[in-house]
């Protein structure tokens, strides 16, 4: 990997073979989250949120967001934990 968001993208574009475990942890009507675990040890959280309300900060107002929580192994690229890609809503 050359990026943190290749990861992000792996699971977009449904690679299974790349990916070692899916584990999902929250499914509701307005509210996904999965786990993935990947081969070199990485562990990308993906959150999905249905359209925010009025009560949704600014900086909530994602539709998917895509968080490494566990770093690879090993990590030459010195990737750090944190979100490494969000796609938002269209702008209305």
């Amino acid at each position: 990997m050359q990026t943190a968001a290749e990861y992000a993208d792996i699971v977009i574009r449904d690679e299974r073979h790349k990916i070692k475990n899916e584990t999902p942890t929250i499914y509701t009507a307005d509210k996904i989250e999965r786990i993935y675990e990947f081969h070199d040890g990485a562990i990308l959280k993906y959150e999905w949120q249905s359209a925010p309300d009025g009560r949704t900060s600014a900086e909530e107002r994602y539709n998917h967001q895509f968080s490494l929580i566990n770093l690879p192994v090993p990590n030459p690229n010195k990737f750090k934990k944190g979100i490494v890609k969000v796609i938002n809503y269209p702008q209305t």
